[in-house]
């Protein structure tokens, strides 16, 4: 090549940026989104929307920020950082036989780290639905050991003990993977350890127990011994139990999710894609109504049998200060080995109502009458959802109170409250 030959070429070189051939095209990538039509925001800028193909300048920094925003979906970020290479104008000026001329400013000499990405967004919560306690005890995974999990870098990949899976081989693992999940939804999920007295009382006080099973992985996955990208398929089923009878569930969800890892270090990517999985499941609002019909029904369950109590006779007074004196009898002191709260009867013969927290565990209390006499009191019913007991005392024609309606209540009326606080001698105040 002649020597004028190469000074123009030098000169072209220079004067368009020094475009590269050989890192042609590695600064663009394509973004997607699920579900697509999202607007797009470059460093604050709009580009269009998904799917995009974006195209690297040095103007847009060392870090290029993304917000990717639709209508009804929160609004999901991430960021990339291309890689600057200057040995690409090195082999160019080879290939071309001309003086090697290095241009830091050249966007040709950067490399993006990704060819292509899909952004899931998740739907916005109802700021109207009501939030549901979910117990969730363990990960069950059906997955077998060796079984194929899908592919890194085109090599097949199987769940072994030092595989970036192994946490399949332990579930338990994974059930903080999908409490992160549900943070910020309506499923105020728990972990719980069944069998212990915390996580039996929370089970039952949620009336369901969740267990999450995952059926199959299938990863297509890209990178090196750190960092790795591209989509993991999970096959979930989601079984709900009403806490109670734990072999067959009251009703099941299937999901089938695709996480797209870009740049996520090796020993996250599962669990991302169950906390993904977890997420996409409470947009699901048909469950949030199958949760609720449960409890519901689970309530109604503690209540027992119904037991008939026949309706007091009213207690006359003329005034309030006739009032109080009168109705003052109808409330007495509960004292249990553990120390003592109020209630106050609701039949002539005897039946009483209190806090269950009040008793306990006790099966015969000691209730003191404001007349000043102490019988003993039988517990007849609890019921731990209401923090109600309901208590009998051996004895007739004892003056009672009448259950009201809050309906007949208006704004301003006066409220007196009667019973016992802190120190038993206060009791009638």
């Amino acid at each position: 090549m002649s020597k004028p030959l190469t000074a123009l070429l030098l000169l072209a070189l220079l004067g368009t940026g020094c475009a590269s051939m050989l890192n042609k095209g590695k600064q663009s990538f394509t973004l997607d989104s699920e579900p697509s039509g999202a607007t797009v925001r470059v460093n604050g800028h709009e580009h269009g929307t998904t799917p995009l193909s974006y195209t690297y300048d040095k103007v847009d920094g060392d870090e290029v920020s993304f917000e990717v925003s639709l209508t009804g979906y929160e609004t999901g970020t991430f960021s990339i950082r291309p890689a600057k290479s200057n040995g690409v104008l090195f082999a160019d000026a080879m290939l071309l036989n001309i003086p090697y001329i290095a241009d830091k400013n050249n966007t040709a000499l950067y490399v993006l780290p990704i060819r292509e990405h899909t952004l899931q967004l998740f739907k916005k919560t109802p700021l109207d639905i009501s939030r549901q306690m979910v117990p969730i005890s363990t990960v069950e995974v059906k997955v077998m050991k060796n079984a194929r999990l899908g592919t890194f870098d085109g090599q097949p990949m199987r769940l072994e003990s030092n595989s970036m899976f192994r946490d399949l081989l332990n579930g338990d693992q994974l059930l903080y993977s999908v409490s992160n999940g549900l943070k910020n939804t309506w499923m105020d999920s728990r972990t719980v350890r069944m069998g212990t007295t915390k996580g039996d009382e929370a089970i039952q006080r949620a009336k369901l127990l969740m267990r999450p099973t995952i059926k199959t992985v299938d990863a297509t996955l890209k990178g090196d011994k750190r960092r790795c990208s591209g989509p993991v398929v999970l096959e979930m089923d989601w079984e709900f139990f009403n806490g109670t009878e734990y072999t067959t569930p009251v009703f099941t969800r299937s999901t089938r999710t695709t996480y797209h890892a870009m740049g996520t270090p090796n020993s996250q990517v599962l669990d991302d894609a169950v906390s993904q999985a977890a997420r996409l499941l409470a947009e699901d609002l048909t469950l949030a109504d199958d949760i609720a019909a449960n409890y519901g029904a689970g309530l109604l369950a503690t209540k027992g049998e119904l037991l008939s109590v026949k309706a007091p006779t009213t207690i006359p007074f003329t005034g309030r200060k006739d009032m109080l004196a009168a109705l003052v009898k109808a409330v007495v002191t509960i004292s249990t080995e553990e120390g003592h709260g109020s209630g106050f009867l609701i039949s002539n013969d005897g039946y009483l109502l209190t806090n269950e927290h009040v008793v306990g565990d006790e099966s015969l209390v000691k209730v003191k009458f404001e007349q000043g006499f102490t019988l003993d009191a039988q517990v007849v019913k609890l019921n731990k959802d209401f923090d109600l007991a309901l208590l009998k005392v051996p004895a007739t024609d004892l003056p009672a109170l009448t259950i009201g309606s809050d309906e007949g209540l208006m704004l301003g009326e006066e409220i007196f409250a009667i019973g016992t606080p802190v120190d038993a001698n206060l009791g009638q105040s």
